[in-house]
């Protein structure tokens, strides 16, 4: 008996739990498929055909819903459902880089998962190493500033303290007399503005720079300038902190709209009589690049001159033969007020010839008769620039007017404009002037309704082929400076505004507006060439604006996105339009860019390991050629120059800026030059420089510093060589067709198959890279260097803009037998620095 209990099976312990558990339990409900009885489909044993396909479509549609939400609960990390745009390397790892919505369940599966949480080293939490607090250098010192007063106070006892008191009290009273003096007085002179002083947890940082009034908002989303190496003495954002253009790019061309804070660029007012502020533009030679006139007394000169349309053109040098182009510039009148005699115009300018343009009006003020006043606006004007198909939808949203509208007034049409999704359908440099409510007043924004009816569109259509506003257009209050001061002065705080939504009106509707609302004076007007809007408004009513912009829900879907210097200057290259100042480095202020990028890209090279880097010496071009042509960093355009020794005083210094060796000549001049036409207004003797568009004819991709050359000039046997690598069939759209007889195929059909058909070239051509490749030209080839190059998603191929020498290319060409340059002319070869094979190119003027 009792072997037999000692033969029975103990009962052991509980079985432990597997190892094994299922991950994120909390979503396991997505596996229950939810089903309906199909019983209801057989009534009386018969099928009931409408029934039974419901309950399988039910059982079917449930299916397809859990499995989507098994595959997105199950498979998907918390990080992985952050859109792509603002995903992290260490996003994984690190639950406080995720949205706040998606922590919770980033800590749960870090638990869960057993991964390792690391902590950030930002801020003043205790990161690797012994790093503690990024500033204890600063709150150090000023825990020492504080005691210090502390114990000044103490010896000074309670009637020291008042006598401090009182002197501090007198000093202040002086300074707001003294500021409200020079506030009201009328300046006799014209000096430089400075910025306004910022608070002091933010003073110590704004010693060398300027902040835009987006700067806090910028910081937590952009890439900034470095601290210690502003722009042109600002912070401004380069790029945004997302990893992908394209999605910039889609915004600004299909579907969307991007913005810029340009701030940055700076604002001269002129004020004096109508006839002093036009002969003081005349001498600065103002002229446009199109063929008008802005002159004469009709068509868009003369609305430009009433105040309703902004023009935009070149400022050259007062005095000289052939003188320097200063830079571009956008001059915007105010209309003319009955009983008052003087004007004011609006010079806008890049920041990096704001100098230099100063200096240039204020030596020709002076000798106007009567005088003409002029003021430095840079920090008192911002401006917010919006391209896309919804940059006009979300303007005509956040730029509410402040009053009711009058009929036929530019803010009754305003809301009219909202269907415009090209700025380019609008009358050329259209301006509308009205103020506008406090953007947060409207704060949460609401998508535009939009009228898709025939009545609507053909009101619209009526609005565009008039323009009634030209008749109605009134003077601008952003003209006049107390109005400005008054609208930053009378923005109320986010406090007070939270208040009154919360205590005026419905829940969820806007506030009533009351009379003491903010009214601020606002300007905005459209570029057709840049199809964009442009918004001026007080310096400090731009953050509004602003958040209002970014927190738009467009009709399309998503909001407005932004854009930095990158985006922006990545945007004109898309369109094949040069950009002040990186692409004319024949004006002063486009060759101190050009010496400001040479270093930083020396500093690059000289930074990289030996093994990693190009040695520049052992390049070789065939035919004995050793080493890269010139500067390898820099587009070397000293060696373009036919004279010794002019570049002596080139780099300029400290005093005196950099002096660029060559002109700036407009497209206009350099399409009549190379057609053949006479100047007068040039100079035989001056080095010119052109901007021209580089079309890629094989395949290569042309970058910055990218050498151009001419074919061959000396060598007729390497020209034929290069000619013969020209395709046989090329997919230029913008190719015309020629007429054919009525018995070939329709013009239509040879397009439509020449863009099917792959770029073919001759049989037998060699490939770069293989022995027989026609080597580069020599140096007395070549004619100019590539500015700006990339892979261009507008195009769908790479392009480039670059500069050339008319000397140079004039040259080589058959100009002077009385005809315009040929085809084969504008036929290049561009070679990347450091490379060895060039590839065949065109270039147009633009």
């Amino acid at each position: 008996m009792s072997s037999n209990n000692s033969k029975k099976r103990k009962p052991g312990p509980e079985p432990a739990p597997s190892a094994k558990r299922p991950r994120f339990p909390q979503r396991a409900h997505a596996h229950h498929i939810s089903t309906k009885p199909t019983a209801a489909a057989y009534p009386n044993g018969e099928i009931n055909l409408k029934a039974f396909l419901n309950s399988h479509q039910n059982e079917v549609k449930s299916l397809e819903n859990a499995m989507r939400a098994a595959k997105k609960g199950l498979s998907r990390r918390a990080f992985q459902d952050v859109p792509r745009e603002m995903r992290r390397r260490t996003a994984s790892h690190n639950p406080q880089r995720v949205p706040k919505r998606l922590r919770t369940r980033a800590r749960q599966e870090a638990t869960e998962d057993n991964t390792p949480v690391s902590r950030g080293t930002s801020g003043s939490g205790v990161g690797k190493g012994k790093k503690k607090w990024l500033r204890k250098e600063g709150i150090e010192q000023r825990r020492k500033q504080w005691e210090a007063r502390k114990k000044r106070r103490k010896e000074m006892g309670h009637g020291g303290a008042s006598e401090a008191m009182e002197g501090i009290e007198l000093r202040e009273g002086a300074t707001a007399a003294s500021k409200e003096m020079v506030r009201t007085a009328k300046r006799k002179f014209a000096v430089l503005a400075t910025p306004e002083t910022p608070p002091s947890r933010f003073r110590r940082r704004q010693k060398n720079k300027t902040w835009l009034p987006t700067h806090v908002w910028h910081t937590k989303r952009a890439r900034m300038t470095p601290p210690t190496e502003p722009l042109w003495r600002f912070a401004i954002p380069l790029a945004p902190a997302v990893k992908a253009y394209r999605l910039t790019h889609r915004a600004a061309t299909l579907r969307g709209a991007v913005a810029w804070d340009m701030s940055y660029m700076c604002t001269i007012s002129l004020e004096g009589v109508a006839a002093s502020i036009t002969g003081l533009l005349r001498g600065l030679r103002f002229s446009s690049e199109s063929e008008e006139d802005p002159w004469q007394d009709r068509g868009k000169a003369k609305k430009w001159k009433d105040g309703s349309r902004v023009w935009g053109g070149w400022l050259y040098e007062r005095e000289g033969n052939n003188p320097r182009g200063i830079a571009s510039v956008t001059i915007i009148w105010s209309v003319a007020e009955e009983g008052r005699a003087k004007r004011k115009a609006f010079i806008r300018v890049h920041p990096c010839a704001f100098l230099q343009l100063w200096n240039e009006v204020i030596r020709i003020a002076k000798v106007q008769k009567p005088a003409v006043t002029v003021e430095d606006l840079r920090f008192e004007i911002g401006s917010i620039e919006i391209m896309g198909p919804g940059a006009a939808e979300t303007l005509c949203s956040i730029l509410h007017p402040s009053s009711s509208p009058d009929e036929g007034s530019p803010r009754s049409m305003w809301p009219a404009l909202a269907d415009v999704t090209d700025p380019g359908v609008l009358p050329p440099g259209a301006l509308l002037s009205f103020p506008i409510c406090d953007p947060r007043l409207r704060d949460p924004p609401r998508t535009s309704q939009r009228a898709q009816d025939a009545e609507s569109q053909t009101a619209f259509m009526e609005i565009l082929a008039n323009w009634p506003i030209d008749a109605s257009q009134t003077a601008s209050a952003l003209f006049d400076r107390n109005a400005r001061l008054a609208a930053a002065r009378s923005l109320p705080s986010q406090k007070s505004i939270n208040r009154r939504k919360s205590t005026d009106g419905d829940f969820g509707a806007y506030p009533s507006p009351r009379a003491t609302d903010p009214q601020i004076p606002m300007l905005v007007y459209a570029s057709k060439k840049s199809k964009s809007w442009t918004v001026l408004l007080p310096w400090k009513c731009v953050m509004p604006v602003w958040r209002g912009i970014m927190r738009y829900p467009l009709s399309t879907g998503g909001n407005p996105r932004f854009g930095g210097l990158k985006e922006r200057r990545q945007v004109d290259f898309e369109r094949s339009v040069p950009s002040f100042p990186f692409d004319f480095p024949g004006c002063d202020a486009g060759w101190s860019w050009e010496l400001q990028e040479r270093a930083a890209r020396q500093h690059d090279w000289k930074r990289r390991p030996k093994g990693k880097r190009i040695e520049w010496s052992t390049i070789d071009l065939g035919k004995g050629r050793e080493g890269e042509l010139g500067d390898p960093w820099a587009c070397d355009w000293e060696r373009l120059l036919e004279k010794d020794g002019e570049d002596a005083d080139m780099a300029g210094t400290e005093d005196q800026p950099p002096t660029s060796p060559f002109h700036q000549l407009p497209s206009r001049d350099a399409r009549a030059v190379l057609a053949g036409r006479i100047v007068p207004s040039l100079s035989a003797s001056a080095p010119l420089l052109f901007t021209v568009r580089l079309s890629m004819a094989t395949r290569g991709t042309p970058t910055a510093c990218s050498r151009i050359y001419r074919l061959p000039t000396t060598d007729p046997a390497l020209k034929t060589a290069w000619l013969s690598l020209l395709p046989s069939s090329t997919r230029n759209k913008k190719t015309p067709v020629r007429s054919t007889p009525p018995d070939q195929p329709l013009p239509s059909r040879n397009l439509a198959l020449s863009l099917l058909q792959p770029q073919t070239t001759p049989s037998g051509t060699p490939k770069a890279g293989d022995p027989d490749y026609p080597l580069v030209p020599g140096e007395e080839d070549l004619i100019g260097f590539v500015t700006t190059g990339n892979y261009n998603l507008a195009e769908g191929q790479p392009t480039a803009v670059a500069n050339l020498a008319m000397h140079r290319v004039l040259q080589g060409s058959k100009l002077g037998e009385g005809k315009g340059i040929g085809k084969e002319d504008r036929l290049c070869i561009v070679r990347r620095p450091g490379e060895t094979t060039g590839r065949l190119a065109v270039w147009e003027v633009v």
